[in-house]
């Protein structure tokens, strides 16, 4: 089936708020919105669990947080070869196969994990899950870039971003309500919950999500390899910056809810109910606030969220004098600073990257996202470790002050300024 042949007539829907929902839903393909859907189940069922695996396993299984935050930094940064090993498939055969695998891998370990609660064990099924979580990316976004227009993949994007976001929330909200106050059972049946809801995210790619591979060959005729990436020095400095800025974000899942729930006495409840008011407003402003930010300069607005990050870490540090208020603010703070930066990182590589070198393109994307959150992971489990936890947020401040700077200088590149219209 051609690309084309997905795209359903435009039609020009009507002025107000309802005729711009529906300008918006004709404007894409069918395909896009099952895509979407499918993201949105996969992420309620990851969502469950993400905000609480730390909590899991360093406050009821009882293992050190040192440990935890090293085998999910061990398994980040062994995932770095395993996609690169692995991307050229994406580019010969399309996304979709193997983003069905990953779906397939990540459930199967879900049903495992509240099980590994002695050290090689949760090593073992850490690596596994992370392996396959770090592929659906490119993976993913290369299935969504087959189903778009090439014009708009990057809005496309942020849809499946959205979906993302919302059954973020939404899972988290749900996961709170199913562990909040409990212990080991309610962990369980928790993670139980999650791993049911990501296979039938798999059945929903399987049966109803078009496979439709990208051209896997240059106008020389030749397959891509990574040579023909490496090189491209604007793409480096790119995934230089994100893997800068991912270390702030990934805060909000490794250590934010740990932190919140040891130091600052907010419960398992309020910390999912925080995740769903920062969904509800991704959901309100993230897709007209992408289609802005694919016409505008990337460099200043991921610049922009590194800043909106920074003061969201200076008032994560009163949060144990003040408690939920000073959470919430920190929570729009952050959630700011998200609007601007997951469009801009989508923009990034379908700016710069040739049409059969996506999948690598996507590839490198998601091992600076791995490896950053790998990272990011490690600094947590010292952090939460040490006595004094707060110290975490004036160093990770210090971190997006260069990410500012940085993201900043993106601005002059050529390949990265907007389209002309």
């Amino acid at each position: 089936m051609a690309q084309a042949d997905l795209t359903d007539d435009i039609v020009v829907a009507p002025g107000g708020l309802l005729g711009r929902v529906r300008g918006t839903i004709q404007s894409f393909p069918r395909a896009v919105w099952l895509m979407a859907l499918s993201n949105l189940i996969l992420w309620t069922g990851r969502g469950m669990i993400m905000p609480f695996t730390f909590i899991f396993f360093t406050q009821i299984a009882d293992l050190p947080a040192r440990i935890v935050g090293g085998g999910i930094a061990l398994s980040g940064l062994g995932g770095i070869a395993f996609v690169m090993l692995v991307a050229g498939q994406i580019d010969r055969r399309g996304g979709h196969p193997v983003l069905l695998m990953c779906l397939l891998t990540i459930a199967i370990s879900t049903v495992v994990y509240p099980w590994a609660t002695g050290v090689l064990p949760f090593l073992v099924v850490t690596i596994v899950l992370n392996f396959a979580g770090q592929l659906y990316w490119p993976a993913s976004d290369a299935t969504i870039a087959s189903l778009a227009d090439p014009a708009r993949v990057a809005e496309a994007m942020s849809i499946l971003r959205v979906a993302n976001a919302i059954g973020i929330g939404t899972g988290g909200l749900i996961g709170g309500a199913l562990v909040s106050g409990g212990g080991l059972p309610e962990y369980r049946m928790m993670f139980l919950v999650s791993a049911l809801t990501v296979g039938a995210a798999s059945l929903l790619v399987r049966f109803a999500v078009p496979s439709i591979p990208l051209p896997s060959r240059g106008a020389d005729g030749n397959h891509g390899t990574w040579r023909d990436v490496l090189p491209d020095r604007p793409f480096l400095y790119a995934i230089g910056v994100l893997f800068l800025m991912v270390l702030g974000f990934s805060q909000l899942q490794a250590s934010v809810p740990a932190f919140l729930r040891k130091e600052a006495g907010i419960s398992e409840g309020q910390i999912g109910a925080l995740f769903t008011m920062n969904t509800l407003i991704v959901i309100a402003t993230q897709i007209p606030i992408a289609a802005r930010v694919a016409r505008g300069n990337i460099g200043l607005v991921m610049a922009g969220g590194a800043a909106c990050w920074i003061g969201s870490f200076v008032v994560m540090l009163v949060t144990p004098g003040v408690g939920l208020p000073a959470a919430v603010a920190a929570f729009l703070l952050f959630t700011a600073g998200e609007l601007l930066f997951m469009p801009a990182s989508a923009v990034i590589p379908v700016r710069l990257a040739p049409l059969h070198l996506r999948g690598r393109y996507f590839a490198l994307l998601s091992i600076a996202w791995g490896g950053s959150w790998a990272i990011a992971s490690l600094i947590a489990g010292f952090a939460l470790d040490h006595s004094r936890p707060a110290l975490l947020w004036p160093v990770m401040a210090g971190m997006m002050f260069v990410a500012v700077a940085a993201a900043a200088h993106m601005r002059r590149e050529a390949r990265l300024a907007p389209p002309i219209t």
